[in-house]
């Protein structure tokens, strides 16, 4: 019995560690299969910052291998990022191009919305479009709202931002909310993926994506905010594309 127990511990140890071993093994592989993309020649990376980031320093953030942000600057209808105002100027006197985005309130409607940001966003010729920022939050994550009213938020703010900045917007999200309200509607719209993960994004519904957010927790110098990660997203396609859809 005792010996039986040495050997049922030894082999039980050997499978911990070889365990550990495949868990490694995944980690290693899945670091490098993102860090593949992130580093390929065919994308163009950036970022998106709010308030959380703090003060940022933006000539020091747009010296780290990036092209483009994205800043929030509104949530639904009265709400104002407090640094938005800031990180837009200062960072439109770097090389990147620059965007803001809208957190969509699912309880207000979509002109009330569209006119928050428009008088809080600058309309500004060279830079990127607006964005729509499409997500399940709080309550409506177990019980999302009826699809024929967010689809008729999200197309009255794509109709006043194509009327104002002569642009047309692009709506962030993630898998759960696009699947529930955007694979079948606004197929003239591109769209930013959230999707952290270590493949390239794959949308249903003939949806092609634009920008694709395929990390949340980088680390850059340049900001110090209460928090310490940045997100980073690359552009569906090489720099001479980006120049030249956005230039």
């Amino acid at each position: 019995m005792e010996k039986f127990k040495q050997t049922f511990l030894s082999k039980k140890g050997l499978i911990i560690v070889a365990g550990a071993a495949a868990a490694v093994l995944v980690a290693v592989v899945l670091f490098f299969a993102i860090n593949s993309v992130r580093n390929s020649g065919n994308h163009v990376k950036g970022v998106d910052v709010s308030a959380y980031q703090g003060d940022i320093d933006w000539k020091k953030l747009a010296d780290q291998d990036i092209y483009f942000a994205f800043i929030k600057a509104t949530e639904g209808k009265d709400h104002v990022d407090k640094n938005f105002e800031k990180n837009w100027k200062e960072a439109r006197k770097t090389h990147l191009k620059v965007g803001a985005y809208h957190f969509v309130n699912f309880d207000q409607d979509g002109k009330t919305q569209a006119d928050h940001f428009i008088n809080t966003v600058p309309k500004e010729n060279d830079s990127l479009p607006p964005v729509i920022d499409l997500e399940l939050y709080g309550d409506y994550l177990n019980k999302p709202m009826d699809k024929n009213k967010v689809q008729a938020i999200v197309n009255d703010m794509i109709v006043w931002f194509k009327d104002y900045y002569e642009k047309t917007p692009i709506i962030y999200t993630n898998y759960n909310t696009y699947n529930t309200y955007l694979s079948d509607a606004f197929a003239e719209i591109p769209i930013w993926i959230c999707d952290i993960s270590d493949q390239e994004p794959d949308l249903k519904g003939g949806h092609e994506w634009l920008f694709w957010q395929y990390s949340q927790r980088e680390i850059l110098n340049g900001y110090s905010g209460e928090e310490r990660f940045i997100d980073m997203d690359l552009y569906n396609g090489d720099l001479r594309q980006f120049k030249k859809q956005f230039e």
